[in-house]
């Protein structure tokens, strides 16, 4: 069983087993998750720090379409985590609303190149995840023909968009109190290419899979037409960054110009797709975090942080958060991971696009150092914050000071205790005295790229997470806490890297 630690614990020794639990336990009663009473610049600070978060959570989003029309569409683009590679079996094989993708398959009968063509022809059928051929993407594979695929296959199966659409889906109808809306739909298209750098993926001087994405927008469109219904772009979900990470097939790991790029990128996805048929709104642009644990060339964080300040930076685009908690099988997603995450992205598309609200995920505003002591503040959708172990292939691991490295001018600085000793502050004691201004790392390529940090939030998934041994799954995907439970949907901490400023009052 995986145990939450809301309190403040130390480092050293770190309990494991029925003796971590005891303690966590003995920890829990009585204990106030709020500020810590006694400490009036604590208690000030934590309430600032939810108050900017308010702000931003709750700033209206009037940029997005609104869901008028009948057919709404979302485009997944990006590498292989956005077409679902080793993403089989399919776990969403029965539609569970009345959700729509275009063809019999979100994803197109060609594996790559310039041409986006619904499986079985342009026309809207029910959605559902299925798993193609690789060498023949038409060809969808029977359940036995999933069982005889070896262990990494590459195969396309469950993908984001799946998972995604269907809670959003819930979640929109419990809003309304109906069980069905056939006047407002949502369709899944998903446009992406394994193996691609965003210059591959750009409009200009790439391979042309660009054209992927215009595509399945200009025949959706037609579809909704023929059917006598608008056609909406709403939103776009991108995944990549593995091969500016790797700096592989032309990618550069730089942050500067990974954040003009995918400016351009998304610049350009507006003008050709939604301007092009003359909607107004621009799609909301919701990413994830490219995680660091295996494609970093240099250690650095520099692609996940360009996402992370475009997220802050441009209108209508919105970070949902990291992909290292889920169920992995190495470099990519299992079944379960991606409609695991899935489930995350349609948590923040009901949110923006729905709700017509703002989001921030679970991360840093600032941190200060007095002496040996770091506060750290963060942005906590659902406070309070807690930790936890993330699961690493289909284990729930420890990471190494729950994923936070501290250097100076000296270097690596021993950490001595890791607190959360407010709803939205955490504290780090280091054991020797700092050289100059420290800069803190979170799940960063040291620590596997992971790290334990999540918030509280109680959304309730709609999907649960399946063991079928009988179509692939490996045995250590029969993991206890997990089987045929709904999967959590705390929002875990992005990963990082800022400088902690002097003085513990001046949070920012």
């Amino acid at each position: 069983m995986r145990v939450s630690w809301h309190a403040a614990y130390s480092l050293t020794p770190r309990p494991s087993g029925k003796r971590r639990a005891a303690l966590v336990g003995a920890l829990l009663i009585g204990c106030s998750f709020g500020v810590v009473a006694a400490d009036a610049n604590l208690a000030e600070r934590d309430a600032r720090n939810k108050r900017l978060t308010a702000e931003r959570v709750e700033a209206p989003n009037r940029l997005s379409p609104e869901l008028s029309a009948k057919y709404n569409h979302i485009v997944t683009f990006g590498q292989s985590l956005a077409s679902g590679a080793e993403g089989w079996p399919a776990l969403s094989t029965e539609p569970g609303y009345d959700n729509l993708m275009l063809g019999e398959a979100t994803r197109s009968a060609t594996y790559s190149g310039d041409r986006f063509v619904p499986v079985g022809g342009p026309v809207f059928k029910p959605l559902k995840a299925v798993v193609q051929r690789k060498t023949d993407p038409k060809e969808l594979l029977t359940e036995q023909e999933v069982a005889q695929l070896e262990k990494h296959a590459q195969e396309e199966g469950e993908s984001v968009e799946v998972g995604a659409l269907n809670l959003a889906r819930r979640l929109y109808l419990e809003g309304k109190g109906v069980e069905s809306d056939p006047e407002h739909l949502f369709v899944a298209s998903n446009a992406a290419t394994s193996g691609r750098s965003i210059a591959q993926l750009s409009k200009v001087g790439g391979t042309h899979e660009y054209r992927r994405v215009l595509q399945a927008v200009d025949q959706a469109r037609q579809a909704a037409e023929a059917e006598g219904g608008r056609y909406a772009l709403s939103a776009f979900f991108w995944l990549q960054g593995e091969h500016d990470y790797a700096e592989v097939q032309g990618g550069i790991n730089d942050k500067a110009t990974y954040k003009r790029m995918l400016r351009q990128l998304r610049e350009n996805l507006n003008e050709d797709t939604a301007r092009a048929i003359g909607q107004a709104r621009m799609p909301a642009f919701i990413t994830y975090q490219t995680d660091a644990k295996s494609s970093v060339v240099n250690g650095s964080l520099d692609i996940g942080m360009a996402q992370w300040e475009l997220a802050q930076q441009e209108p209508n685009w919105y970070l949902a958060g990291p992909v290292y908690p889920y169920v992995d099988k190495g470099v990519h997603l299992s079944a379960n991971g991606y409609r695991w995450f899935g489930q995350m992205l349609g948590k923040v598309y009901h949110r923006v696009v729905i709700e017509r609200r703002g989001w921030v995920p679970l991360s840093p505003i600032g941190a200060t150092v007095e002496g040996r002591e770091i506060l750290i503040d963060f942005h906590v959708p659902h406070p309070p914050l807690a930790f936890d172990e993330p699961y690493l292939g289909h284990q729930a691991r420890m990471i190494e000071n729950y994923g936070f490295v501290l250097t100076d001018a000296k270097g690596k600085v021993p950490v001595e205790s890791i607190e959360a000793v407010a709803d939205t502050v955490v504290r780090l004691v280091v054991a020797r005295d700092l050289v100059g201004a420290p800069t803190i790392r979170y799940a960063s390529h040291e620590t596997g790229g992971a790290g334990e940090l999540h918030d509280s939030d109680p959304t309730q998934a709609d999907a649960r997470y399946e063991y079928l041994p009988e179509q692939g799954m490996p045995p250590e995907a029969d993991v206890e806490a997990l089987v045929g439970k709904p999967y959590p949907l705390h929002n875990w901490s992005i990963a990082f890297e800022l400088q902690a400023r002097e003085g513990h009052d001046r949070a920012r």
